[in-house]
């Protein structure tokens, strides 16, 4: 495990290193600045899911869940958000409860759009569901959780299982190893600086955060081992998109940008570097 550094550019023309380690406050607010709110999207399922899930990553999550998951059983989602995902499986009558730190105000509106299903005030590091389900998942938001932290998760998620129950989990980001490692830890921030120097030659307002504690990158036999303990029997791993964590380089996207054809070429470097992880566990 290893302590994963994140870079925001900005107009504020210094630099900034930031070491407070997030929460899942934080991780809630990073998604959608100012909270999950309705808007103009809700005007119908069709100019919904237009707009939200035409991000590569929604549609492999939404992809793979509907693969994953049964219809006829109790499905528990944890940090739903805005319930992008969940909506779509409920859309292909899926039986989803959605839960988070706070039910979101779309909520009510999700409601008039999509018809009824629950949505719960759950904060899974803390407390636990009296009701058991069939499938749990949890997409993109663990890795912002301590080995400590996550063996108390995997803990409280086996108590809300049913017996075989199963434990659907995309961490969200790549596999701690040694091209993630150069990758986040020496070319980011290399390139952050590089960026910030041209900046000044030609009288930019440009400026950057570190943020020293965005989360956690795991080796996937750590998270196995982490799994096992707690009392789950692993069944399959899957990986997908290996674009998205090259892009968080202005270089990369730039040259992206110029030179579309490139984008084959990164995402053929980026097979080492998959932003989707998904673990698919069953309770022992």
């Amino acid at each position: 495990m290893i302590t994963w550094k994140k870079i925001i550019f900005n107009k504020s023309n210094t630099i900034t290193r930031i070491n407070n380690t997030k929460n899942f406050l934080d991780f809630s607010n990073e998604v959608e600045p100012g909270g999950y709110k309705p808007n103009d999207y809700y005007m119908s399922k069709e100019k919904f899911f237009d707009h939200y899930l035409k991000k590569d990553r929604y549609k492999i999550w939404s992809n793979y869940l509907k693969d994953n998951l049964e219809k006829n059983k109790s499905i528990l989602s944890i940090a739903s958000g805005r319930a992008i995902n969940e909506l779509d499986l409920i859309s292909n009558n899926h039986d989803i409860t959605c839960s988070d730190l706070e039910v979101p105000e779309c909520y009510n509106v999700s409601l008039k759009l999509f018809g009824k299903f629950k949505y719960i005030k759950l904060d899974i590091l803390k407390n636990k569901t009296e009701k058991k389900f069939h499938f749990i998942f949890c997409i993109s938001a663990l890795y912002i959780f301590s080995n400590s932290q996550l063996e108390k998760i995997f803990s409280n998620l086996r108590e809300m299982l049913d017996k075989d129950g199963i434990l659907i989990i995309d961490f969200g980001g790549s596999e701690d190893n040694y091209f993630s490692f150069f990758f986040h830890e020496i070319y980011l921030v290399f390139e952050a600086y590089l960026i910030y120097f041209f900046s000044k030659i030609f009288k930019k307002d440009i400026g950057f955060e570190i943020h020293n504690n965005h989360g956690y990158r795991r080796k996937n036999k750590e998270i196995l081992k982490i799994a096992e303990k707690i009392g789950f029997k692993f069944l399959s791993y899957s990986e997908f998109d290996h674009s998205s964590e090259l892009q968080r380089s202005s270089i990369i996207r730039k040259i992206i940008e110029l030179f579309p054809i490139s984008a084959k070429i990164f995402r053929i470097l980026g097979k080492r570097m998959s932003y989707i992880r998904f673990f698919k566990f069953a309770k022992k």
